[in-house]
């Protein structure tokens, strides 16, 4: 039994955790590793960007307190011509200043800590589907078809035009149309590294999403969760919009 997890270990998406804090490394490899990912630990940021590149690493889950964090960051984002690694980081609350110096560096995810494990699971999860994004070119969550390399969106047999950011925020939505994404995440994801968005963009951009799906009549698909963010619902109950 023992040797068929193991196996099973082997095969999954490998992650590298870079954290020099030892305690909070293991707790986020035994963590990952519950989720059926593998886990490598480096503490250091060569020996982080070493085994990424050598091990084929989908993701790299960066303490962002871990010396030369910022410049694993752009080292990785370098390297994704040829591998696409994503990016989530760890961010203390002495380097939230920091924060768009991150996105700018290349990181695809971040959380503040300390972060909720489960909150932990869902960027990892989020970002290493979209690693895969060329094994996925359509998505389809209930009448919606998005077609990742055309960059075209249909509901109901209807194609609803969206601009980038809200076909990027739908993308985001579509993938882990169950979890319920942040704003920060959303802007992560959604919008070019280097620009300065305040949260209240990111509700005025799932607004005009929000119409565009809806047009025709169909129901709202796009759940808000107050003080958290959002996700798609696949209820779809009606109520308040913002």
């Amino acid at each position: 039994m023992q040797e068929r997890n193991d196996t099973a270990l082997h095969d999954a998406p490998l992650v590298v955790i870079g954290s020099a804090a030892g305690e909070l490394a293991v707790f986020l490899r035994h963590l990952l590793e519950g989720d059926g990912l593998t886990v490598e630990l480096a503490t250091t940021k060569d020996s982080a960007l070493r085994k990424i590149v050598e091990q084929q690493a989908v993701l790299v889950l960066i303490d962002c307190d871990l010396e030369g964090a910022l410049s694993l960051c752009r080292s990785v984002r370098e390297i994704r011509a040829s591998l696409d690694c994503r990016i989530v980081g760890l961010i203390g609350q002495d380097l939230s200043s920091s924060y768009p110096d991150f996105l700018c560096a290349g990181m695809d995810d971040a959380l503040m800590r300390p972060a909720e494990p489960r909150a932990i699971l869902d960027a990892v999860r989020r970002q290493t589907r979209q690693s895969n994004l060329g094994n996925e070119p359509v998505i389809v969550h209930r009448d919606v078809e998005i077609d990742l390399r055309a960059r075209r969106v249909w509901r109901g047999g209807r194609e609803v035009p969206l601009t980038r950011i809200e076909f990027e925020l739908l993308v985001i939505l579509a993938k882990d149309p169950m979890s319920v994404h942040s704003r920060q995440a959303l802007i992560a994801g959604a919008w070019p590294r280097g620009i300065y968005v305040e949260p209240r963009t990111v509700t005025i951009h799932i607004g005009r999403l929000r119409r565009r799906l809806m047009t025709g009549g169909a129901k709202d698909l796009i759940r808000t969760v107050r003080g958290s963010g959002y996700a798609l619902d696949a209820s779809a109950p009606e109520g308040p919009k913002e």
